[in-house]
């Protein structure tokens, strides 16, 4: 039998240098990879998933709803928006009748009961804001301008922008709260007693801006702008 020769010292060289030469690789990879895997300061954040209760003190859209809720039970309330001593009164004695806990206070479980779908969770604040593109153009008045980023988020394109944003200064002066005797209501003036049917059965929904943009962008899809064409022209260019 032939004896082959040692080569135990140049193959462990070998695999030294190869294994030094595969950490090193490997090591700059794991590096390229952990950077692609960070997560991005863009990545939109998680919504908040808690309802907030409502109480004695609170006003906006969700207590309208509530007092909506509360009237169409039979209970003496108005609907204004503003969680009072009656919207109070009127929480107790319907949480009485369901037997549920009578605290006054709005909870998920009398939310619910009132037959009132959970509200959308509300995304969590963050430091970033969004930059509009160069050449992008923006309403001189900011109070309307603030609703620029809205619009878009329901759908709105941003070339309509321009036109939207004129009907919002003549219509509402960029107040969600602007309403008259006409039951026109909200930045686009919607008219509720017009369009109740597919608005539903709480007016008041339609001084959410977000909600308001909503529906006048599905009214502008059947018909244009024509819902707010007026005599003046003043918005046609």
């Amino acid at each position: 039998m032939v004896a082959r020769p040692r080569t135990t010292g140049v193959r462990a060289a070998v695999v030294a240098v190869v294994a030094s030469t595969s950490l090193l690789l490997t090591g700059t990879a794991a590096v390229a990879s952990a950077a692609t895997q960070r997560p991005s300061a863009a990545v939109a954040p998680r919504a908040a998933s808690t309802f907030s209760p409502l109480k004695r003190g609170d006003r906006g859209t969700q207590v309208r709803t509530l007092q909506y809720a509360l009237k169409k039970r039979g209970f003496r309330v108005a609907v204004n928006g503003r969680f009072g001593p009656l919207t109070h009164a009127a929480v107790r004695q319907f949480q009485r009748k369901k037997r549920l806990p009578v605290t006054g206070t709005v909870g998920v479980r009398t939310w619910k009961a009132l037959g009132l779908n959970m509200p959308a969770p509300a995304p969590v604040a963050t430091t970033t804001t969004t930059t509009l593109p160069v050449g992008t153009y923006r309403h001189p008045s900011a109070a309307v301008e603030r609703w620029h980023s809205v619009a878009l988020q329901v759908g709105w394109a941003e070339k309509d922008w321009k036109h939207l944003s004129c009907i919002i200064q003549r219509e509402s002066k960029g107040n969600p709260n602007a309403k008259n005797a006409s039951t026109a209501m909200g930045l686009m003036q919607i008219l509720y007693r017009v369009h109740r049917v597919w608005v539903g059965p709480d007016p008041t929904i339609l001084l959410d801006p977000a909600t308001n943009l909503r529906f006048a962008l599905k009214m502008f899809k059947g018909r244009g702008w024509k819902p707010w064409s007026s005599t003046n022209h003043l918005c046609d260019n």
